[in-house]
């Protein structure tokens, strides 16, 4: 049991994967054509890249709901800036601004001791706030429709996100699995006071990891923001159920010190999947988002399970 379990997690998404590309096959005859896949694919990036930072702040034990309002926020930034200095300073600068929210949430946790949840809950609220003031609450249209080559262009047939979230995900990876900060994180989410005792810095991983989940909300919306040519204040505001829907069903432990981003990559992709073929057999938006939401819940509840039964088996003194 243990072993099929640990296999679950390393895998269990892809089954789920398979199974849609199955079904999807018979429901629409075009899904198995090159450009409908690489259009799944690429409107997975946003989950899947957002799912990159979600991994480290779950990994470490954190959260973070503020993911939708830092797209949003990032998205009016870009579309004030491009008219005045141009788009690689305008996406750079607002960057920065994403990953100063993710800043500020790291100290407000970490210094002031205030839970991630209640943190990040806040934080969405304020910044949506924030990006409705500056936009002056309306939308904002940018004219330089060389911009919509990041979110929409092709470069050897492949559209343009595919290639941001594979770079992303090759440097999560490598953040994660092949340096001290990942494995630090790791340590940290698996028993705090053990890594303080150790020596880590935990309150500046802490902030670091909230840093890098705020940075790829702030790549997120910038594809979107690319794809649309409008600044939009309200953007994205459930998202924050996909990121976290990606993060869980990809196998990253919601009790903290265990993350999978080769799991979160195969779930974005395969949210897309569900929203695809929704599409196809025509539900209505609402139910899809009402479908996204019971697969999270599937995929908590399998993860209790899974917890729950190493957790009891340790305590019997067995190795696991």
């Amino acid at each position: 049991m243990v072993k099929f379990l640990k296999l679950y997690e390393k895998i269990g998404i892809f089954i789920f994967l398979v199974a849609g590309a199955i079904f999807l096959s018979f429901a629409s005859p075009h899904f198995l054509q090159g450009d409908t896949l690489f259009n799944v694919v690429a409107q997975g990036t946003y989950g899947a890249i957002v799912g990159f930072g979600m991994t480290l702040a779950i990994t470490s034990g954190g959260f973070d709901l503020s993911v939708g309002a830092v797209m949003a926020l990032t998205s009016v930034f870009l579309s004030i800036l491009i008219p005045f200095i141009g788009i690689p300073l305008a996406i750079l600068v607002s960057l920065i601004v994403a990953s100063f929210v993710g800043f500020i949430n790291g100290l407000i946790i970490t210094k002031l001791k205030v839970n991630p949840l209640i943190t990040t809950l806040a934080m969405m609220t304020i910044i949506r706030g924030v990006a409705l003031i500056v936009a002056g609450g309306r939308q904002i249209v940018i004219h330089q429709k060389v911009f919509m080559e990041l979110g929409t262009g092709k470069t050897l047939g492949i559209p343009n996100p595919i290639y941001i979230m594979v770079i992303l995900f090759v440097i999560f990876y490598f953040i994660l699995y092949h340096t001290p900060f990942g494995r630090h994180i790791s340590a940290v989410g698996s028993n705090e006071s053990a890594a303080r005792i150790s020596g880590l810095n935990v309150d500046l991983i802490k902030i670091a990891v909230f840093v890098l989940v705020s940075f790829t909300a702030g790549v997120a919306g910038t594809i979107r923001t690319s794809q649309t040519l409008i600044g939009i204040p309200t953007m994205a505001p459930g998202f924050v159920l996909v990121a976290i829907t990606v993060t869980i069903l990809g196998g990253t432990s919601l009790a903290g010190g265990r993350g999978n981003l080769w799991g979160t990559l195969f779930a974005g992709i395969f949210i897309s999947m569900i929203y695809y073929g929704l599409n196809i057999i025509g539900v209505q938006i609402f139910y899809q988002m009402l479908s996204v939401g019971i697969v999270l819940i599937l995929a908590l509840f399998i993860d209790g399970i899974r917890n729950r039964y190493l957790e009891t088996l340790k305590a019997k003194g067995l190795k696991v």
